[in-house]
Order: C-alpha cells, then structure tokens, then sequence
C-alpha cells in the first residue's frame, strides 16, 4: 500500500515532548537525522515532489538545492533570446534586493518585480529552446541522477560534472536549468515524512531510544528503558515497512547523504534547532 500523504517532521519532536518531557533539548540538532535513520531502516523515503529551478553560475559553479534527491535533468538556453532574458532577470534581481533593503512599503513593487520575474523564467525555461548539458567526465555518477538520465549521453561544447553540492559548469557565468525530484519540506524547510501511524510511531520510538542512548532523561514515563524502547521500535518498523514504497536500490545509497543536506538550511530558516526547544515556538500540542 503506497503512502500519498506528508506531515512535517516537527510533528515527531512535538509528541517526544509532548509525551517523553526529556529534561534537555541538547538531542533536537540530531533528531532529523535520527528521522532519516529510521526511514532508511524500514525502507522508504517520502513521497518526492518534481521542481524545476534556474541556477546561477559564478565562477564556473552552482549550488544545488538543498532538498534536492535526484537529478531529472540538466540543461541551458544557449539561444540569443535566452541570453537576454537571462540578463533581463539579473538587472530584476537587483532591483528586488534593493526593494527588500528599502525595507517599509515594498510589498506592491514586490509582487510586481516578482511577478515580472516569473514571466521571464518561464520564457526561459521554453523547453524548444533548452540544450541537454552533457557530462563533463565518462563517471557518470547514477545514484544522484534519474534511471536512464538523458544527460548521460549527451554531447555538446557545454558540460557539467557534480562536486559535492555544486554542480560546476565549462562555461564561467550564466543560467542552468534543473529539474529533480525534491524531498518535500514544510515552510520552515523541516522534512516531511509519511502520515501513517505506524511510520510516526517508528520514527518516535527510534528517535526516543537514540536519545536514551545519548543518555538524555525522561521527567514522564522514566521506567522505559533503552531496551523497552528498541523492541517498540522493531515492532513499528515491521509495520511500517509492510506499507512501505521501496525506492530504486542505486538512489537509495544516497538517501542519507541527500537527507542530512537539509539540515543546514533548515537552521537558517528557524533560525537554529535550538528555538525548538522552547515550547512556545514548537507550539507542541498540536
């Protein structure tokens, strides 16, 4: 049975509070991990959401999105008329940050630029326009890309190779278009994970027995011990890996490596785990 729904990640960490009351929130920086552990353990990864991005290359390199699982595709307009826009969108992207530093009574021009801006990524992004980038080396790295990726055999005086989080380019400056397939996130870019019950009491039960491990405290239920904590977590992963969508064997070796990425850029937008531990911002009863 597929699992179509999401729910934030928070919704785990609210009910160890909720339920557990541990008496130091020194865990919440390793608790998304710990998610993404128990995902791998019983086999499954959320249900991914497609995007496609513009990129901007400096200096021979880009960085690529943080939630981003797979590569779909790579490509470039190398057409005259996807120059302009490309350079059109630059001069627009100054005047949105001078709008944003203007600070009071920039919510019109906002929507406008914006919205004059999304017009031009869209021609942009004119799929009879767009160029398959090949691959800069014959190490064609499969696991961060889709099966059968067209950009494996691809050829053309433009290329790209993957370097960690950047994809660096042969050409010094301009626009790469991605489509790829993106852990879903909510809006303070915390990951979604499946909503079963017995994948939320999975991921309570191993991310519980993790913190017993580390030797954090519970002030509630203090007669559960580690060992009491292990067998609750088997048991629900059992259950939920008989409902469990089994991703490809190949993406499936990235996982935690793509999973963790998230991290960082989740600290940037709640301003850092840290805040989670305060009860009003968690907001931990719902």
């Amino acid at each position: 049975m597929a699992i179509d729904r999401n729910i934030s990640s928070k919704s785990v960490i609210r009910k160890i509070f909720r339920d557990v009351n541990p008496n130091t929130d020194n865990w919440i920086d390793d608790a998304i991990e710990w998610i993404g552990e128990a995902l791998e353990h019983i086999g499954a990864s959320p249900q991914l959401v497609t995007k496609t991005v513009l990129l901007d290359v400096k200096d021979y390199k880009a960085i690529m999105p943080s939630d981003l699982y797979y590569i779909n595709q790579v490509a470039v307009n190398t057409t005259a008329a996807g120059t302009s826009v490309a350079s059109q969108m630059d001069t627009i992207r100054e005047k949105l940050d001078e709008i944003i530093a203007g600070g009071d009574n920039a919510s019109a021009q906002l929507n406008e630029v914006n919205s004059r801006l999304h017009v031009l990524e869209q021609t942009y992004l004119n799929s009879n326009s767009l160029d398959i980038l090949a691959y800069c080396t014959t190490n064609f790295p499969k696991n961060i890309h889709c099966e059968a990726c067209v950009n494996e055999h691809a050829s053309g005086d433009s290329c790209y190779y993957i370097d960690n989080d950047l994809i660096k380019s042969s050409f010094v400056t301009g626009k790469i278009c991605l489509s790829y397939e993106a852990f879903p996130v909510d809006d303070e870019c915390f990951p979604m994970v499946p909503d079963d019950i017995s994948f939320k009491e999975a991921m309570f039960w191993y991310v519980y027995k993790q913190m017993l491990l580390g030797g954090t405290e519970p002030q509630v239920n203090n007669k559960i011990d580690y060992l009491f904590a292990d067998e609750k977590w088997k048991f629900y992963c059992t259950q939920a890996r008989n409902g469990a969508v089994f991703p490809d064997i190949d993406k499936y070796e990235s996982f935690m490596n793509q999973w963790v990425r998230l991290i960082p850029n989740m600290n940037r937008h709640s301003e850092g785990f840290a805040g989670l531990g305060q009860r009003e911002s968690l907001d931990r009863g719902k």
